[in-house]
């Protein structure tokens, strides 16, 4: 009887994963989409009509899955940072690496997702600071960065001595925050082979930046 019973839930579930898996999928070709035509046409210019069109679907399936182009970039960025994150939790040689390793390899991994789309980010950069943007001030948005940084300030707890923290703790996570969409903006203007100033930049600021913090400990 047990047996039975257990066969309509397994096939019910079965389906219901299916299911996700189309959702999925279809969210992630509405995304190719848009970032083809966001590097191609640029971020203003791209339509959801133009995105449906690339993905070859309604354009109401889009607004199923996206409510506006503001959405369709976020989902990109979550996307971003869940890699990066799972990038340095399942690097096992970073998991007793000085913090400053740990935060250029952070950074290392977001940069080497986001190389491909350097005009969308340059651009998403823009529209960020717009009113009426999404990207910056959406309960999307803030629960992303508030994710990130929740994930910054685990490496640095993680870092400090047993028993003993830092003066500069509680407001290191947002200073990272800062000092990473700085980054940013210098590589995408860097010109040098494999953004090499950008990692040496990288590499300097942060030994710099964790050398403060550890003189805080207390």
């Amino acid at each position: 009887m047990a047996t039975r019973r257990a066969a309509p839930r397994k096939a019910a579930a079965k389906k219901r994963a299916s299911r996700a898996d189309k959702k999925d999928a279809t969210r992630r070709r509405i995304l190719d989409a848009a970032l083809t035509l966001f590097e191609s046409k640029g971020y203003d210019q791209t339509t959801t009509k133009a995105i449906a069109k690339r993905a070859k679907i309604a354009e109401g399936t889009v607004f199923n899955y996206f409510e506006t182009k503001d959405d369709i970039a976020l989902y990109f960025f979550e996307l971003e940072v869940d890699h990066a994150i799972d990038a340095v939790r399942r690097n096992a040689a970073l998991a007793k690496a000085p913090l400053e390793e740990r935060l250029f390899a952070l950074v290392q991994y977001q940069l080497d997702y986001l190389e491909p789309y350097a005009r969308f980010i340059s651009a998403s950069l823009v529209q960020a600071l717009r009113p009426e943007s999404q990207l910056a001030i959406s309960v999307r948005a803030l629960a992303l960065r508030n994710r990130y940084l929740a994930f910054v300030r685990e490496m640095i707890e993680d870092a400090l001595p047993d028993g003993r923290s830092s003066t500069f703790a509680w407001i290191a996570p947002q200073v990272f925050w800062i000092y990473y969409v700085g980054v940013l903006l210098f590589w995408l203007h860097d010109t040098s082979a494999g953004k090499q100033r950008t990692l040496a930049f990288l590499d300097r600021s942060l030994a710099i930046g964790v050398s403060v913090l550890r003189k805080g400990t207390i």
